[in-house]
């Protein structure tokens, strides 16, 4: 028997999925209250080297639906929305739909995430204690 929730969770599109990461990376970014030109091109390197190679599916617009990830992020950027915020949206989805990625997926969740935290020369506290949330949200256990 399916409960509104769970209806509500398989209607869940890839665009939808991939807008919630968006706002996962953008909290990463913003975890420090700055967003640095750096952290921005590790997203674009690690949306064209891995999330667009692995999906190569597009919207009924044309537009390749990683490119959600690349989409959100720029418009929680010009919200100003912050990092807890942004993060909170993820959270939401995640809670909402748990089994929506694979191992595989959530594996190129993390390192997404340790590459943007990365990209400033090295991981701060305020990163590393996101990602380590993220990792227990997930079911991980390392990076």
């Amino acid at each position: 028997m399916n409960t509104g929730t769970n209806e509500r969770a398989t209607d869940l599109t890839y665009e939808d999925r991939y807008r919630s990461l968006g706002y996962l990376f953008y909290s990463i970014a913003a975890c420090d209250r700055s967003i640095i030109q750096a952290e921005i091109d590790a997203l674009k390197e690690m949306t064209a080297r891995h999330w667009l190679m692995e999906d190569r599916s597009y919207d009924e617009l044309g537009i390749e639906s990683a490119r959600y990830i690349d989409i959100a992020f720029d418009h929680a950027l010009e919200q100003r929305l912050s990092s807890k915020d942004a993060y909170a949206r993820f959270v939401e989805d995640q809670l909402r739909e748990p089994r929506r990625f694979d191992g595989w997926t959530k594996s190129l969740i993390l390192r997404t995430a340790v590459e943007i935290a990365k990209a400033s020369g090295s991981v701060n506290r305020a990163e590393a204690m996101r990602i380590g949330d993220l990792q227990k949200l997930l079911g991980l256990h390392h990076a």
